[in-house]
């Protein structure tokens, strides 16, 4: 596998798109035992101000593992060892709600990369309408232990 460099700061992952589902999203609430009905049941929703049922504040995170299929190889491209990765962090910036329904693009970009005894490399990302309007935008870092 290549080394860790930080000239992969800029580097744009291919974007993509996820096509958020119901189903889903009350599958994602039960994984993580989130039991608040404004997630599930649209009159619940719409009685705290929602158009739909939003998504859960964290479900944005699946967007990357069900909707882009080739990350961990990408990663590896860009000389992260992905058998050595620890996620650090995750930070979102909530602009509109998302319902079931919604096509999200989505977006990531490695923003910065720290190199010494452990590597850290932070990916920004934005997830956006169709009109390229951000629901949310993020940034994620991840840690690359040594041998």
């Amino acid at each position: 596998m290549s080394e860790l460099s930080k000239e992969i700061v800029g580097q744009k992952l291919p974007p993509f798109k996820f096509d958020v589902e119901r189903g889903k999203v009350a599958e994602f609430c039960t994984a993580i035992g989130e039991t608040n009905p404004v997630y599930t049941n649209i009159e619940e929703a719409k009685k705290a101000g929602y158009d739909d049922t939003p998504i859960p504040l964290t479900f944005q995170t699946t967007f990357t593992f069900w909707g882009y299929t080739e990350f961990w190889n990408d990663l590896g491209k860009m000389g992260i060892d992905i058998q050595k990765l620890l996620h650090m962090k995750e930070e979102y910036t909530y602009h509109k709600p998302i319902y079931p329904g919604t096509t999200v693009t989505c977006s990531l970009e490695v923003t910065d990369v720290k190199t010494g005894k452990m590597n850290m490399v932070t990916f920004g990302g934005s997830f956006s309408d169709k009109d390229g309007n951000p629901f949310i935008t993020s940034q994620m870092a991840i840690v690359i232990r040594p041998d």
